[in-house]
């Protein structure tokens, strides 16, 4: 069966799957920009998904601003940070090949749930007086696990809504979703922070997470033949890694991942520090920046998903890369606040841009029986490394 065969079926199964029609019936226009959005599993998915990742950038501001209030110190900022990430470099790979075996949907529920209890902790913990340093460390890293069993399910089920067709155009709005969710998500922190407290940007956090579960237990996911494997776990954690390393395309993806976790990704870690220290503003002037980093990123979503169709998307890498890098040295030499503002933008944008492609382009040659420990692998090496080099601050 030829290729265009085989997405002509794969599409009359989408159809049957998802019963058809999407929730929302977009204009042809905006269906060729996004054609994602033509699925009503990924609507589902993204409607949910907005309103929770806006509650996990709630969460992440609140972190890094009350650890500041209560310590002072920049080291123990990017240590809670590490210890939320350390999950990550620790049990991604085994996550995946979890994935790999159970029933991903049921995965992402049971994550998420747990997500949500924890931060209802942390909340009513730093509310009622009782979080101390090593409360917050101790729910940080517990929700760390949470993340690193979901994240890797979360990319490898995208497949599933979609299908193979229009994973070119899921994928960067899946990464700019997470991204542009720092448009709202940190000026909001920072209303609440000035306003009511610290502790309600963890509450409402966890109560972001109830309609982003309604809508996974709502989306019907596509079956996939193919044949599982039957192997004993560490023998697929071996042959995930095996052929992660050995795939001459995944390979080199997987290494520009890892050099974008050391010199790249983390400049949002230390954001509490340098607008206290360097432009001498409050939570909301935080917020401010990290919002204009994330309306980068929404952009950088919208090109990225427009340019699904470009066939040499490795030149789209090569773009994201000098943009972010580039951008990022100027903000680091720069102390003027608005100016600050334009260049976040623009390293928001090219980081997207860079980031979402490369995930796309190690989803696309992953086979669909492996796809979630390849994830895994590539988030180890992605937040995992980020991880070290937050450790070394």
């Amino acid at each position: 069966m030829g290729r265009n065969e085989k997405l002509i079926k794969e599409d009359l199964e989408i159809v049957a799957v998802t019963a058809g029609l999407a929730p929302v019936q977009l204009p042809k226009k905006v269906i060729s920009i996004f054609p994602s959005f033509a699925h009503r599993n990924f609507q589902l998915y993204f409607a949910g998904q907005a309103i929770s990742l806006i509650g996990f950038w709630l969460h992440q501001v609140g972190i890094g601003y009350y650890v500041f209030q209560i310590t002072h110190s920049p080291f123990w900022v990017g240590t809670t940070i590490a210890v939320f990430g350390l999950p990550f470099l620790l049990f991604t790979t085994i996550a995946g090949v979890l994935a790999d075996r159970v029933d991903k949907k049921k995965l992402l529920i049971s994550t998420q749930i747990l997500d949500a209890v924890l931060a209802v902790l942390l909340g009513l913990a730093v509310i009622n007086g009782v979080a101390s340093l090593n409360v917050v460390l101790i729910l940080t890293f517990l929700s760390g696990v949470a993340g690193a069993f979901n994240l890797p399910t979360r990319l490898a089920f995208i497949i599933e809504m979609v299908g193979g067709r229009d994973l070119a155009s899921a994928v960067p709005i899946n990464n700019g979703l997470f991204n542009a969710a720092r448009f709202v998500g940190p000026a909001l922190a920072g209303f609440l922070i000035a306003t009511i407290g610290v502790g309600y940007t963890f509450l409402f956090n966890g109560l972001s997470y109830v309609p982003a579960i309604a809508a996974i237990y709502a989306i019907k996911p596509i079956k996939f033949r193919y044949r599982k494997d039957q192997a004993h776990p560490l023998v697929s954690l071996k042959l995930g890694i095996v052929y992660s390393f050995k795939h001459p395309q995944i390979s080199h993806f997987i290494l520009i991942a890892a050099l974008t976790a050391v010199f790249t990704w983390p400049y949002a870690t230390l954001m509490p520090v340098i607008a206290e220290k360097v432009f001498k503003v409050g939570p909301q002037g935080l917020g401010s920046l990290l919002s204009a980093a994330g309306a980068g990123s929404l952009i950088g979503a919208v090109f990225t998903s427009a340019m699904s169709k470009f066939k040499t998307k490795g030149y789209l890498v090569l773009f994201g890369i000098i943009v972010s890098s580039v951008n990022l040295i100027l903000f680091s030499l720069n102390d003027n606040f608005l100016i600050a503002h334009v260049l976040l933008f623009v390293a928001g944008f090219g980081l997207l841009t860079q980031v979402a492609t490369v995930n796309t382009l190690i989803q696309i040659a992953s086979p669909q029986h492996m796809r979630a420990r390849i994830m895994g692998v590539y988030l180890t090496m992605f937040i995992g490394i980020e991880v070290v080099s937050k450790l070394n601050m």
